[in-house]
């Protein structure tokens, strides 16, 4: 599939702020989710307008004029959303769309699984990036910024997780351990020793083997 990702807003037209910044996040977003739709197999478009838009209407005229000029199977639209100035407790996420489709169902299936409120599909018709897209589209709110249990689970699992698992429900397939794993550096500990002698000479038995080892001294 080609797939068009974009995140939601910009410098100068921001989105919500509460105890997190939606425009910060949904870029971090954004990016995994692009990222792993690709090592999935897709061909994926970044349509995030540019930092230096001005007005909501050239934001959001941006990634939908591109996608429709290039023509694809997919526009991705990502949000982070508010309803309060405050609010103790989790409200969830939810996706915003023309009419129901399955792609968004399996994300919401799949981000109520780390933790989120399932809240739904919401059909919206008259958002910009719903009605002017010649492509089937949907609009993900991750969740709320505002929300404290909403918060606490996003940050528990980090923009790359959340990203990770919208690029898994859309695509309807896991990315492989060995893609999650590919950056990852494992140590490996050779022995603690209450006698630095026995610690120099266990050094100099890896040195000789050809393994490169060293003392860490903890208190």
């Amino acid at each position: 599939m080609r797939i068009f990702v974009r995140g939601g807003h910009s410098p100068k037209c921001p989105g919500a702020r509460g105890l997190i910044d939606e425009l910060k996040e949904d870029r971090k977003v954004k990016d995994s989710v692009i990222k792993y739709l690709k090592q999935l197999g897709h061909e994926v478009i970044d349509v995030t307008p540019p930092d230096t838009v001005s007005s909501s209407s050239t934001d959001l005229a941006y990634g939908v004029n591109l996608a429709n000029r290039t023509g694809g199977d997919l526009f991705v639209s990502i949000h982070f959303n508010n309803a309060y100035d405050q609010y103790n407790g989790a409200i969830g996420s939810e996706v915003c769309v023309y009419r129901n489709n399955e792609y968004a169902e399996r994300v919401l299936d799949k981000l109520s699984k780390l933790g989120f409120k399932n809240r739904g599909q919401k059909t919206r018709v008259n958002l910009y990036e719903l009605k002017n897209t010649k492509m089937m589209a949907m609009i993900i709110e991750v969740c709320f910024v505002e929300a404290t249990t909403d918060v606490e689970i996003y940050r528990k699992h980090g923009s790359d997780t959340v990203g990770r698992v919208i690029a898994e429900g859309i695509a309807n397939k896991i990315v492989p351990l060995s893609s999650l794993n590919a950056n990852k550096l494992y140590r490996v500990i050779a022995g603690s020793y209450s006698n630095i002698e026995n610690a120099r000479n266990q050094v100099r038995t890896l040195k000789e083997k050809g393994i490169d080892s060293f003392i860490e001294v903890k208190e």
